[in-house]
């Protein structure tokens, strides 16, 4: 299951997908915003987890305190799940995707319930990290000629993923791809190690196919076959 502008994503089989806001972008920034009520979200998850088998949930931009509060009503109750959460607090171009009273909320509330939480190297610094069972600090926004994710659970092991960076114009939504494939990855039966490294693959093998893609301005990073 996923919450993002798509929102909550479930994977078992099929994507399911729950809308918590309604953004209009381009590569230019964001030109509107529209949160959907938390009843709203509430009455969805609801209803998909009545009438689906949900093995693996994604969270990513949530946009405000309510919206997150609702989610973590509603997955408070669903406890079997394996839950990503990609902590999507601004967008590219530095437009706010979730309000202060928003991200202390996740931080409080909701990071303890996720079994994985995907931050970039500036959402690390606003996030209460030790709060999630594990962590994968990506490393696409560091400096070197490698991207290096680093897997870190809480009890201390740790795995690196690492990648030769791609020149391409098309990286965003990187993010988003990489931690909706890893839940896809474990919805399939693998261990948190095997689905982040695989979905690493699976995204280079992306960024390499989509390199020459012609978009106005940054393109979207997505899954091509």
């Amino acid at each position: 299951m996923q919450a993002d502008n798509r929102a909550i994503h479930a994977v078992g089989g099929m994507p399911l997908n729950v809308i918590t806001a309604n953004s209009l972008q381009t590569p230019e920034g964001v030109l509107s915003l529209q949160l959907t009520p938390a009843k709203t979200i509430e009455a969805q998850i609801f209803a998909l987890f009545q009438a689906y088998p949900i093995s693996s949930v994604k969270i990513g931009m949530l946009g405000g305190a309510p919206q997150v509060q609702a989610v973590v009503e509603s997955l408070k109750q669903e406890s079997d799940a394996f839950i990503v959460l990609d902590p999507v607090i601004q967008s590219s171009s530095g437009s706010p995707l979730l309000d202060q009273p928003g991200l202390s909320l996740l931080n409080s509330e909701l990071l303890p319930l996720v079994d994985l939480v995907t931050p970039n190297t500036e959402e690390c610094k606003k996030l209460k990290l030790r709060n999630a069972t594990a962590v994968l600090y990506k490393g696409g926004h560091s400096g070197g000629a490698n991207a290096v994710d680093k897997l870190v659970f809480r009890g201390g092991q740790s795995k690196s993923f690492s990648k030769p960076r791609v020149d391409s114009p098309n990286l965003r939504g990187t993010g988003c791809t990489l931690s909706s494939a890893i839940a896809a990855y474990v919805a399939l039966g693998d261990s948190t190690i095997s689905a982040c490294e695989r979905a690493k693959n699976l995204l280079d093998k992306s960024l390499h196919t989509n390199a020459d893609l012609k978009f106005h301005g940054e393109g979207p990073a997505f899954i091509s076959s």
